[in-house]
């Protein structure tokens, strides 16, 4: 999700409030369809064994802590921390760099960027939702509709698909979302409570 979120010309991670949930659902999702979670009556429960990847396990760990918490708490808890520990694994991977400036001088401001290596593997996540959301007759597009489904609940597809093709897809990226169901609906929810807090700020 993070890689989708870079912006394509820049190599930059825009800075926006939807991010967290959106981040927090993919790896939701990818744990949920992994086996790794499981829904209980709209909670989250850890199952199976604890996962590979130090970011999943993380947050495996968490829910296993605290089960039969509602998906929506899971979605907003941590956001931004799990933004960081994602680009911590990509900076690791040679896929994106970090450097912090200061804003006026003082206030500490943190910056991600792609490498070329990054740029490649952002366009390839791209690819992959762009083809899942386009795929014909609704055929499984495996890792790719899942993460599809997830960006058009938390409003993150823009890098992969422009608004007038997720426009003319809008039922088919709502059949993705609803297979990624119970986190979507979670990440729908949160994103939502954002921007209604925005509104009236």
């Amino acid at each position: 999700m993070v890689l989708l979120a870079f912006d394509d010309e820049g190599g930059r991670l825009p800075v926006r409030q939807s991010l967290a949930p959106a981040v927090r659902g993919a790896l939701l999702a990818e744990l949920l369809d992994g086996g790794a979670l499981a829904d209980r009556a709209g909670t989250a429960r850890a199952a199976g064994q604890a996962p590979q990847d130090a970011v999943l396990r993380r947050l495996w760990e968490q829910v296993g802590a605290e089960p039969d918490r509602k998906w929506l708490h899971w979605v907003r808890k941590d956001g931004r921390e799990s933004i960081r520990e994602v680009l911590r694994g990509l900076e690791k991977d040679g896929l994106v760099e970090q450097s912090t400036d200061r804003v006026f001088g003082v206030f500490p401001l943190n910056k991600a960027a792609l490498t070329a290596d990054g740029v490649a593997a952002a366009r390839g996540v791209r690819a992959a939702v762009a083809a899942a959301a386009e795929a014909a007759g609704g055929a499984d597009a495996g890792r790719g509709a899942l993460l599809a489904g997830i960006a058009h609940a938390g409003g993150q597809l823009a890098a992969a698909l422009p608004a007038d093709r997720r426009r003319a897809l809008k039922d088919r990226l709502a059949a993705l979302s609803a297979d990624a169901a119970p986190v979507s609906a979670a990440v729908q929810r949160a994103v939502q409570d954002l921007q209604g807090a925005a509104a009236s700020a």
